[in-house]
């Protein structure tokens, strides 16, 4: 995105320049050294010393007439490295390019300052106000920002590696493409900020606020999120991979196509969240809150969703191949034509769920919650479902092949033209099943289960006794 220039403010004639008269502790703490190797030599006459307002103001004038012309004779470009200039007032100073490392500029205004491709690797903004700033491709390797104001700031592809943004305040900043690895931004207010591409590898944006943020394309990996709060922030494309986003607020965020293998969504609230085509392979979900969440076509292959909240979650073609189900909560859901193979867990609840054409051989669901649920042409073959709950289920034209359903209920289940060949039904509550056209029920497995006058049966099987224990069992 390009951005148009901002205009330089001029009070009159001159522009007023105003420095407080430094406390003691300014030259002291005037840091980090810039002997290393990544900053040059500093030549200031100023280095760790503060600049008289008369001297300061002369500077920035020459630097501004360097940045016109350089030919000028009256131009220099602004040297003030490790210069001291705490609470100066630079509001809409023109610092385009100049020489700044390890510059203290605690408490000043930079408002509409300039400081594009400026160098200040090392730079102390603490508590500075820099509203509207432009500091595209400044240079600004571990500057401190502590408690600093930088809305509405401008800087993109700027370099911010190991920067300190302690509760920084970057609303509806602008970053684009820029480098923030390894940065602190934990507290950090970055309310509608725009983000798009930036790098962030390894930063921490711990209780960072980024509420209607715009990162798409940007790189969170191994970020440290947790307690964030990201809800409806356009996360389309990011890359999260190893991202700790424990109890991170993700509500009405746009994920889709992003990519979350390994994440730690522990306790993450995800609530109507788009994540349609994303990567969560292996990811933690723990606890997570998912309800109405968009996963249509997502790939959840061996992820955990231990104890997690999908009530009405659209899972449609979702992919959860292994994937840990243990207590999780599909009430309503939709899964459709979703891949379960091999997926396991107890307890799980698919009450009401939408399961037409789900693909789960294999499966390991026991003691888990089917009732009233669409299993219509649903691969069950020999997926282990002992003990579930299937009353008032539809599971007309399912495959239940080898599955083994001992102890489950069935009560007014319909199994119209469902395929039972070499099924467990032993203990099965048939109590009112539809089984008038059941495919592969023989007598021999009919005899091991539970029926009653109301259990419809193909016409070649006879009804065997009513089960005694019937009415001693109970939903799981």
């Amino acid at each position: 995105m390009k951005h148009a220039s901002i205009p330089i403010v001029l009070l009159g004639s001159m522009m007023s320049i105003v420095l407080a008269v430094p406390s003691a502790w300014a030259t002291k703490d005037a840091q980090p050294d810039p002997t290393g190797s990544t900053v040059s030599v500093c030549k200031s006459p100023y280095k760790k010393k503060p600049v008289p307002a008369k001297a300061l103001t002369a500077l920035v004038h020459a630097h501004e007439r360097w940045v016109e012309y350089r030919g000028n004779p009256q131009a220099h470009r602004a040297e003030l490295c490790q210069a001291d200039l705490s609470r100066a007032l630079l509001v809409g100073a023109n610092l385009e390019r100049a020489e700044m490392e390890g510059v203290v500029l605690r408490r000043a205004n930079l408002n509409l300052t300039v400081l594009i491709q400026a160098s200040l690797a090392g730079a102390d903004f603490t508590g500075a106000t820099m509203e509207g700033a432009n500091v595209a491709g400044a240079d600004l390797r571990r500057a401190t920002f502590t408690g600093a104001n930088l809305a509405r700031v401008i800087g993109d592809e700027a370099a911010l590696f190991d920067a300190a943004l302690t509760g920084a305040k970057l609303r509806e900043a602008t970053f684009e493409r820029a480098q923030f690895e390894g940065a602190n931004l934990s507290f950090a207010d970055m309310t509608g900020g725009n983000f798009v591409e930036a790098y962030f590898y390894g930063a921490i944006l711990r209780k960072a606020v980024l509420s209607d943020a715009d990162l798409m394309g940007a790189d969170l990996r191994r970020t440290m999120l947790a307690d964030a709060n990201l809800s409806r922030a356009n996360l389309q494309g990011v890359l999260f991979d190893n991202a700790q986003l424990e109890r991170a607020q993700l509500i009405e965020a746009d994920l889709e196509s992003a990519y979350l293998p390994e994440a730690n969504l522990r306790g993450a609230n995800l609530r109507d969240s788009i994540l349609r085509g994303s990567d969560l392979r292996f990811a933690d979900l723990y606890g997570a809150g998912l309800p109405e969440a968009d996963l249509e076509g997502a790939n959840l292959e061996e992820a955990s969703l231990v104890k997690a909240t999908l009530r009405s979650a659209k899972l449609r073609m979702a992919i959860l191949y292994h994937t840990t189900l243990d207590e999780t909560d599909f009430r309503d859901a939709h899964l459709n034509r979703a891949v379960l193979i091999g997926a396991r867990g107890t307890r799980a609840v698919f009450t009401k769920a939408d399961m037409a054409e789900v693909y789960a051989p294999k499966s390991f669901l026991r003691q888990s919650r089917f009732d009233k649920a669409n299993l219509e042409a649903a691969n069950l073959v020999a997926a282990d479902l002992g003990g579930s709950n299937f009353t008032e289920a539809n599971l007309t034209q399912a495959n239940l092949q080898e599955a083994i359903l001992r102890d489950a209920l069935f009560v007014k289940a319909d199994l119209s033209g469902a395929r039972l060949d070499a099924a467990d039904i032993r203990g099965a509550d048939l109590r009112g099943a539809i089984l008038t056209t059941a495919v592969g029920l023989t007598q021999s497995q009919l005899n091991t289960a539970c029926v009653d006058e109301q259990t419809k049966l193909p016409n070649e099987l006879t009804r065997p006794a009513p089960c005694r224990t019937a009415k001693k069992r109970t939903k799981p």
